[in-house]
């Protein structure tokens, strides 16, 4: 079985400490973030949702650190590239929103050059990163496999509708959104959304270890930080109710697989 390598765990260290920096300040100071941040409007219900966005990402390449093989970061690599290849993507397309004279959007559009070509270098460089692999341990169970895949195939949609029609998401969204920031929502979603779907196809509990945490800490600190906001929300309304429902039950689910996969180490 192929172990992690250096370079592999070198990215990975590299993403969870540049999310880990996003995560704390949307989370702790949503106003720094925002004055960060020039380009979007994030007043702080929105900074701390993008806080809890980037708090998988930290955690799940923590979780791709502490891996000890490739069957457990199977398409991490990959995963990165999708997250900022597409935030790339989208900022070309809303280029009138930056000053690029700016340090932070500077330092913003070379990390988001810089991260998918080296995810794209080390896909080709190493193929046999993306196959399946059998490992030891419990068998992952249905219901779980099944929850992977139903969420992986919820977001991705949810994700490609904000890409291709942020307008009309803006609207539907559960809070106050501007269509530019609808949209950047899609990179992250996206790759949360496809990691789901493929993490899905594990066979084994171990195989989803370095992903599940990620998961459950999004979703948990995201239903933390809608009732923090909960002023903003109208219960009255089809979207708010299933914002809240889906969150909390996935934090449920999602809690009961995070113990199951570090059990199974």
């Amino acid at each position: 079985m192929s172990p992690v390598t250096q370079g592999q765990k070198v990215f990975f260290a590299v993403i969870c400490a540049a999310a880990l920096l996003v995560a704390v300040l949307g989370l702790f100071n949503p106003e720094y973030l925002a004055y960060i941040f020039t380009w979007l409007v994030l007043p702080p219900l929105h900074a701390r949702f993008v806080g809890a966005v980037y708090l998988f990402g930290a955690v799940f390449m923590a979780g791709c650190l502490f891996a000890k093989n490739q069957a457990e970061v199977r398409w991490g690599v990959q995963m990165i590239g999708i997250w900022t290849g597409m935030l790339f993507i989208i900022s070309i397309l809303n280029l009138s929103a930056f000053d690029l004279n700016l340090l932070p959007v500077q330092i913003w559009f070379a990390s988001y050059i810089i991260y998918p070509i080296l995810a794209i270098w080390m896909t080709f460089r190493d193929p046999a990163s993306m196959k399946p692999a059998a490992l030891s341990g419990p068998a992952l169970d249905l219901w779980a496999k099944n929850f992977l895949l139903a969420q992986g195939v919820i977001v991705s949609l949810l994700a490609v509708a904000l890409f291709l029609a942020p307008g009309l998401m803006s609207t539907l969204w559960p809070w106050q959104v501007t269509p530019t920031l609808a949209q950047m929502y899609a990179g992250p979603l996206l790759s949360y959304g496809v990691g789901s779907y493929i993490y899905s196809q594990q066979r084994q509990w171990l195989g989803v270890r370095s992903i599940v945490p990620g998961m459950f800490s999004f979703v948990l600190v995201t239903v933390i930080v809608s009732f923090i906001h909960f002023s903003l929300f109208s219960l009255t309304e089809l979207t708010d109710l299933l914002w809240f429902s889906w969150f909390i039950v996935s934090s449920a689910l999602l809690g009961v697989m995070t113990l199951r996969s570090l059990k199974a180490a």
